[in-house]
């Protein structure tokens, strides 16, 4: 059986090198050496050098998905992509997943909620262009609806419109309307919105 002959921190502590029979054979978690005894000297079966790196694995991928929902909220489409994209295997994906949603770090309506919210503060859009965004992250209809169902679309929509209204000022009336129905559709607001929002600013003329 292949014996540890060392066993080496990595840079952040956290993880550790295993050598078998004089060579790298697999990083592990600290708290796996701990737990599991592991020391020099030790033999391993091959089924329990495979266990560990199973084990070693899935916790570097967990780690790595830690560090990407810490910087921000994800949806589970956006952590799938991201495990994707660093060729984690399907089952291991799966894994990761079930685990982050153990942990309360993961939750598609809570990101919806936070989406919304920074978009409304920061890039205020009407809803029909928040629920394309949503989708876009993998966010289903029923819970893009409900992250959206309180938005006050017409306040939204002046607010969006009061930045861009100083510019129009110097058009004729009907150049202004029409900039200004082009402007909010791509916003994504709808039509009837945009009528109230204009009807609104009429009366102010």
């Amino acid at each position: 059986m292949p014996k540890i002959t060392r066993l080496k921190f990595q840079k952040n502590q956290e993880r550790v090198n295993l050598y078998l029979d004089g060579e790298f054979a697999f990083g592990v978690s600290s708290s796996s050496v701990l737990k599991k005894g592991l020391k020099v000297g030790q033999e391993l079966s091959s089924e329990e050098a495979e266990a560990l790196k199973e084990t070693g694995d899935l916790q570097k991928d967990i780690d790595r998905v830690m560090r990407l929902v810490s910087a921000r909220p994800r949806s589970e489409r956006e952590v799938r992509n991201y495990l994707k994209r660093k060729k984690v295997p399907d089952q291991a994906i799966s894994q990761v997943i079930e685990k982050l949603y153990a942990l309360n770090l993961l939750n598609d309506l809570a990101f919806a909620n936070w989406w919304v919210e920074q978009r409304t503060t920061f890039r205020p859009k009407g809803k029909r262009a928040l629920r394309a965004e949503l989708r876009e992250k993998g966010i289903g209809e029923e819970i893009a609806d409900k992250a959206t169902s309180s938005l006050d679309e017409i306040s939204l929509a002046k607010k969006v419109l009061d930045k861009k209204l100083r510019l129009y000022s110097v058009l004729p009336p009907l150049e202004r309307r029409q900039k200004a129905t082009s402007f909010l559709a791509r916003k994504g607001f709808t039509w009837e919105v945009i009528k109230a929002v204009l009807e609104k600013e009429g009366e102010k003329e």
